[in-house]
């Protein structure tokens, strides 16, 4: 039996932005939270935001094992089988174990967020069973950005048979092709040469699969001349130039299962409150893929380090909340 009962996400509906100031109440002050902390000698004091605040510097002197490092160059670290074992039951109660069945019945987007090829293969490929075992949306999007090709992902690429792909977004547009049948060339909008200034291009790719309308998304920086786009970067271009996101929307967020606790809280700060749009998060268990060579087992440390990436979503999240609660 799991030693913890499951902890909910903060839940944005699209109108109360109080609901996720109780959400991120919730789930920093739960038992398995609590317990976790207790098991490597940390004690968080009350209030959210002082709540908040402790688990972000707890968590990095604790809990951060990328050293800067990106996620795949993370090698896992071992802990003692007590640790191991509060550490997986606590991050399966907090979410990190993923969220395989949407809420709702139908969204007007679908949004699935790019990242490696596999990512960007595997993740359009459930996003597609998502929609022929009943789940309804009016629009797919694909995003991924102008990030070149690397090493990592090359090896991912030949072993799933994808060559000529140059940038992130182009697996994410193989992505889609390959889950939804897309055949022809797409309706394409662009500005910007991605390799001579990948800080100001743009690209979106518009298919037609039936009444589904596909799209993959390449945004622009909003800091060109430091860097290409991120993840903030591609949310607001893709709601305010792509979707034309209003309230009243819904988006359901496709990801991997392990990052939907910091993916989903980003979603909210940046989808949900601004536009008045209910958000889901649900996310690929990667442990159980039909091709080993993208299968990807959950660690401990992995765990920690996501947990931590979840805390400090939801601190964001918080202060976006408490300026909306503000507001209205």
């Amino acid at each position: 039996m799991p030693n913890h009962d499951p902890v909910p996400l903060p839940h944005y509906d699209g109108a109360d932005p109080t609901s996720v100031i109780a959400g991120i109440e919730t789930w920093t002050a739960s038992k398995p939270m609590r317990e976790l902390l207790d098991e490597f000698g940390g004690e968080a004091p009350d209030g959210v935001a002082a709540r908040l605040d402790y688990l972000d510097a707890f968590s990095a002197r604790h809990w951060d094992f990328r050293a800067g490092r990106e996620r795949y160059e993370t090698d896992a670290e071992r802990l003692d089988p007590v640790k191991e074992r509060t550490v997986v039951e606590a991050a399966t109660a907090l979410g990190l174990g993923g969220v395989t069945v949407p809420p709702r019945g139908r969204y007007t987007h679908l949004l699935v967020l790019g990242g490696l090829v596999s990512s960007c293969l595997f993740r359009t490929r459930f996003a597609a069973e998502l929609l022929a075992e009943g789940t309804a949306a009016e629009r797919v999007t694909g995003v991924g950005g102008f990030r070149p090709l690397g090493a990592a992902d090359a090896r991912l690429a030949e072993l799933a048979g994808y060559t000529g792909g140059e940038y992130e977004v182009d697996a994410m547009e193989e992505g889609l092709r390959r889950a939804f049948g897309l055949t022809g060339a797409p309706a394409v909008e662009r500005e910007g040469d991605p390799a001579a200034d990948p800080g100001r291009a743009w690209k979106v790719a518009a298919y037609t699969a039936g009444p589904l309308a596909v799209q993959a998304v390449a945004a622009p920086s909003s800091d060109p001349d430091r860097r290409r786009a991120d993840t903030v970067d591609t949310c607001r271009f893709w709601a305010d130039h792509v979707a034309e996101l209003a309230p009243g929307d819904s988006v359901l967020v496709v990801t991997s299962a392990l990052f939907v606790p910091f993916q989903h809280c980003d979603a909210v700060a940046h989808l949900g409150l601004p536009y008045g749009a209910a958000v889901d998060t649900v996310g690929v268990d990667t442990g159980s893929l039909p091709e080993a060579h993208f299968r990807r087992e959950y660690t401990s440390s992995g765990y920690l380090q996501e947990i931590r990436s979840a805390i400090r979503s939801m601190r964001r999240l918080h202060e976006a909340a408490l300026r909306a609660s503000e507001r209205s």
